[in-house]
């Protein structure tokens, strides 16, 4: 079945955009459609963050000049092993936990000694994440932008997953870095996919491979000030809503960004710019159900992120570019509960904590994007976390975008 789920999307991807590319009104007369730094989506597959709406960073210069079609495909490895955490809600077990290292918390607190809370979280597979969306110019300083994301659980056997698949993941650790089985996947099985949760309410989930989940519908404003020109630095507001449509999470979400762009060259044919962007999002603005599972007790996210690009330009008119994109994250648990949690597991193979201690920590990664633009823009990127996090463990995307004139 997920096969051909895969095969009817690439199907109606080549059908829906090759025509278009042969369209009279699409934009193959024109020169480079290249806009500011070329940066595909590259949010991690988090298995939360995949069902709310976290918020990209914008990159451009300019508003768009016309309407575009953006698709896009990532395909990023999660893994963590089974964990109950508990969360002493008594201040003298909490003190007593802020003496003692995370993983040796377990020794020395139990279920039976004291009030608490306790959630459950585990994860394992390739997500497929998969999003269309649509740019239209407002007027020359603003822009619409609308969109829908969905992602796959896959077990990413080959050839549906290559580098981001268990089998050469571990074959990665296993010959050139990381040395044998360090987190335990062969031990646990590997090829399998599954996502299971439930919150301190004893609220749920369950994600089985194969399913195609239908995470919701997101739009964003844009706004481009003429504020900074003069020193060639270019701005951008930004005002965002999302719709959160799963059975695993019916909300909104809403959210604000800053993003600035300077260009370092500009007299030269060849670009290097740089940008910094910050966003803030408010989870569950508004919630459909209380019964669904809490994601994660933050109900604030911040984020940041850096990027530096350099574009050359090609004798017909295109541009390469190579880009080096930073992003961190706040945590998806409250930060204060780092000090006290309650980490258990009965196996402890390797790692076996990593699904509950990164709930607490600030998500971070590197991206490392190719772009070729000229009357299209096509871009694919590798990412890689920094805290060992495991959700994603590596991740990959291609994206096609086209554009159209009047």
């Amino acid at each position: 079945m997920l096969r051909n789920i895969q095969c009817m999307l690439i199907a109606l991807c080549i059908m829906f955009v090759c025509p278009m590319l042969s369209q009279d009104n699409l934009a193959t007369r024109d020169a480079s459609i290249k806009n500011g730094i070329s940066k595909p989506t590259t949010l991690a597959t988090h298995p939360f963050g995949m069902l709310f709406f976290t918020l990209p960073h914008n990159f451009k210069m300019r508003s768009n000049t016309v309407f575009d079609l953006d698709f896009q495909i990532s395909s990023g490895n999660i893994w963590g092993q089974p964990i109950e955490v508990f969360v002493p809600t008594d201040e003298s077990d909490r003190e007593r936990m802020r003496s003692v290292i995370f993983y040796s918390r377990s020794q020395q607190f139990r279920p039976q000694d004291g009030p608490h809370e306790v959630y459950t979280f585990q994860y394992d597979g390739v997500v497929k994440d998969i999003r269309f969306s649509a740019t239209m110019p407002l007027n020359q300083q603003s822009e619409l932008k609308i969109g829908v994301r969905s992602f796959i659980l896959t077990k990413g056997k080959f050839p549906f997953s290559g580098i981001t698949g268990d089998q050469f993941i571990e074959f990665f650790h296993s010959n050139i870095a990381g040395g044998e089985d360090p987190f335990g996947r062969r031990v646990r099985g590997m090829d399998q996919a599954r996502i299971s949760y439930t919150d301190r309410q004893g609220n749920g989930f369950e994600i089985s491979a194969g399913s195609f989940v239908l995470s919701g519908l997101e739009s964003s404003y844009y706004f481009y000030p003429n504020w900074f020109q003069d020193q060639h630095v270019q701005i951008n507001l930004g005002g965002h809503i999302g719709a959160n449509l799963s059975s695993y999470n019916s909300s909104l979400d809403v959210g604000i960004s800053l993003a600035a762009v300077k260009n370092f060259t500009p007299n030269k044919r060849s670009q290097f710019l740089t940008g910094l962007g910050l966003n803030f999002l408010r989870k569950k603005m508004v919630d459909f159900n209380n019964n669904h599972a809490d994601l994660g007790t933050s109900s604030y996210f911040g984020s940041f992120e850096g990027h530096l690009e350099y574009s050359r330009p090609t004798r017909s008119g295109g541009h390469h570019s190579i880009g080096l994109n930073y992003r961190i994250q706040t945590p998806y648990n409250k930060k204060s509960e780092e000090d006290y949690y309650v980490p258990f597991s009965a196996e402890r193979i390797a790692r076996w904590h990593e699904a509950g201690r990164h709930l607490y920590k600030f998500p971070s990664y590197w991206s490392l994007i190719y772009s070729f633009t000229k009357k299209t823009e096509f871009s694919v990127y590798l990412q890689q976390d920094m805290l060992v996090n495991n959700a994603p463990d590596i991740q990959t995307g291609i994206r096609l975008r086209v554009p159209f004139i009047k």
